[in-house]
């Protein structure tokens, strides 16, 4: 038994040890040619076996140059005037004027808030001017024993 599956080789299937079909390799290199030229305008692919690609189906491909420049930045808007040129007041930013009230103000309420909570902690914090002595030693009557030593 062990020397039947030594000599056991799986069977050579025909179909799929075969090169693909000239006819195939023939349209591959066609459409491998048409692409390489670069031809301008839109090509017709409606020969495409894609389920998505219909009769007369026509792509529009740009060049390779016109792609490659499109992360490129325009100095000008859509209506063709500089993009850097000067608002209507004259600045991109506030001014110094204003930037320097808007700060003053925010200082301005949080000194408030921090003085007001210092002086309402310092009104709550007042210990009473008076207090009973309530504890039972602190009678006039108690016996008064002095602490035990620290060892």
């Amino acid at each position: 038994m062990g020397d039947e599956e030594e000599d056991w080789t799986p069977p050579e299937d025909d179909e799929e040890s075969e090169a693909p079909e000239d006819d195939e390799g023939d349209s591959e290199a066609s459409d491998d040619d048409s692409a390489e030229t670069g031809t301008d305008g839109p090509q017709d692919i409606s020969d495409t076996p894609a389920p998505s690609v219909g009769p007369n189906t026509k792509i529009e491909r740009e060049p390779p140059e016109e792609r490659l420049a499109k992360h490129e930045q325009s100095d000008v808007d859509a209506m063709g005037l500089d993009k850097r040129r000067e608002v209507v007041g004259g600045s991109y930013g506030p001014s110094f004027g204003k930037q320097a009230t808007l700060y003053g103000g925010a200082i301005a309420i949080f000194a408030i808030i921090v003085i007001g909570f210092i002086l309402l902690a310092g009104q709550l914090d007042k210990a009473p001017e008076t207090s009973e002595d309530e504890a039972p030693w602190s009678e006039p009557q108690a016996a008064q024993t002095p602490p035990s030593e620290l060892q």
